[in-house]
């Protein structure tokens, strides 16, 4: 009866030691995965926040005739909406700025905040009147040239 039930707590231990291992595997392969999408789904957040305050910039200059205040040029005639990505999200990912702005002209830019300092693939995003998307910084843009650089400004936006 000893014996036996030695024998059994060795194979009840195989066993548990065969679970642990199969769920490290298992983790292993999730949680790199589960990260990516974190970042990615901050990152078209931020994408469609820049592109909602692209649309609120237009909607001024179609009603002024230029996008900042005749008054008191280089600054907007009302602020920005929001400033932060996600929009009414207390986990901000990206703090979003006017960078530029002038009567014909603007610049959007979305840096990235926090856990999302992690996306090294697109990094800081920007945007401008022309609807130039731009990655990295400002580094990489739509509007290259070389097709490697549009297909990874394509790739984060």
């Amino acid at each position: 009866m000893i014996a036996m039930a030695t024998r059994q707590r060795g194979f009840n231990l195989i066993e548990l030691l065969i679970v642990v291992v199969i769920v490290g595997i298992l983790a292993s392969i999730a949680v790199p995965g589960y990260r990516q999408y974190s970042l990615d789904t901050g990152r078209t957040a931020a994408a469609t926040d820049l592109h909602d305050l692209s649309l609120y910039l237009e909607r001024a200059f179609t009603a002024q005739g230029r996008y900042d205040d005749a008054a008191s040029p280089g600054t907007l005639v009302t602020a920005l909406p929001f400033n932060a990505s996600p929009q009414g999200d207390a986990n901000v990912r990206y703090n979003i700025s006017l960078v530029i702005l002038n009567s014909t002209s603007y610049t959007l830019a979305a840096v990235p905040t926090g856990g999302q300092t992690n996306d090294t693939d697109c990094d800081a995003m920007r945007i401008d009147e022309a609807g130039t998307q731009c990655i990295l910084g400002g580094t990489t843009c739509s509007d290259s040239t070389t097709a490697a650089d549009r297909e990874a400004v394509a790739a984060c936006w």
